[in-house]
């Protein structure tokens, strides 16, 4: 989370005058610094606002029925990662091999029904993840990477899941590693109305007027619709979870290509490998969907309850795993 994202930080809460050098205060009482808007932190925000963390999105989802009828064909789980440990702008040293494996532990426990779980990883690391193969039951999908372009490349495999996921699937399922399921779950948990779900809020609800708290979430709408090459009225990373049907990615990826004239992972190995990205995985995804396959999906928005709730603790692995998550997450799979 930034300092754009909190109500502590003083610009959020009154217009401060202009400081010589950019940087304002924060006015959380155990956080004396003066910082820009980049600066990464793991305080609890306010619960009004609309910043990053992933799970205040969909905090107001009640729904937990699963869809009736069973789901046409298999569905596989797909989770692109890493596992060299690397400091993230939280200034901690996270590995998401770790996440991985408290992730895997809990579909192990929570999850029935789908067809498998493939793990897209750098080829460079293989010798890191096979010891979860048979460990936890999954498939090892070995990618490789150009030399600083490991995020890009998270992107393009997420993007590249039809060629990723054995032949039979017809559903894919994208799951981050700090995503920890905590209640039994099915593919039909995924459905409703006999379609994938997809929870959404528009790009305008991300500014608050009345508190002046703006999500850093609201950055992305450039990046998305210079990806996409169009306009585009949602807002698609309420969660980082969601099932997506095999014959999407295809023709995502020809869009890519056809708007900027070059082949797809051409495009988005030209962007920037750090934050702030110029290259969008969830909200471009979800935004496509909605454009080229709205009547195959069921949409929810996030900002008009009921909708269906979030079936897992969605940490931030920008934190590290803190004794505090540590012993949260062990408790789920005790």
């Amino acid at each position: 989370m930034n300092c754009g994202s909190c109500v502590f930080w003083k610009p959020n809460q009154e217009v401060p005058e202009q400081s010589e050098d950019g940087k304002y205060e924060c006015l959380h009482p155990d956080v004396p610094i003066r910082t820009r808007i980049d600066f990464g932190c793991a305080y609890h925000l306010g619960q009004n606002s609309t910043e990053a963390n992933v799970p205040n999105h969909t905090r107001y989802g009640t729904m937990t029925d699963p869809n009736p009828n069973p789901v046409d064909g298999p569905t596989e789980i797909l989770i692109a990662t890493f596992g060299t440990p690397t400091k993230r702008c939280s200034g901690a040293v996270v590995s998401d091999l770790d996440w991985l494996r408290y992730c895997l532990r809990a579909i192990r426990k929570f999850c029935t029904g789908f067809q498998g779980v493939t793990v897209v990883h750098p080829a460079h690391e293989t010798q890191m993840f096979e010891p979860l193969r048979d460990e936890l039951d999954i498939r090892l999908s070995a990618q490789t990477e150009q030399p600083g372009k490991g995020f890009l490349h998270h992107m393009i495999a997420m993007a590249s899941a039809d060629q990723i996921v054995p032949p039979s699937t017809k559903y894919v399922l994208h799951c981050d590693a700090d995503c920890i399921f905590n209640m039994a779950t099915t593919p039909e948990n995924f459905f409703w109305g006999d379609k994938p779900y997809y929870i959404v809020r528009s790009w305008e609800s991300l500014v608050n007027p009345v508190n002046r708290v703006i999500s850093d979430c609201a950055q992305w709408r450039e990046p998305t619709e210079v990806q996409l090459g169009m306009a585009t009225p949602v807002y698609a990373m309420c969660m980082n979870k969601a099932v997506l049907p095999i014959d999407f990615y295809e023709p995502y990826r020809a869009h890519i290509s056809k708007v900027h004239r070059k082949p797809f992972e051409q495009h988005m190995l030209e962007g920037r490998n750090d934050h702030p990205a110029t290259r969008m995985d969830w909200t471009c995804m979800g935004s496509f969907a909605y454009h080229a396959m709205r009547d195959r999906i069921t949409w929810f928005d996030a900002d008009q309850p009921p909708y269906p709730k979030d079936r897992t603790r969605t940490f931030w692995s920008h934190s590290g795993i803190t004794p505090e998550i540590k012993a949260e997450m062990e408790a789920f799979l005790s």
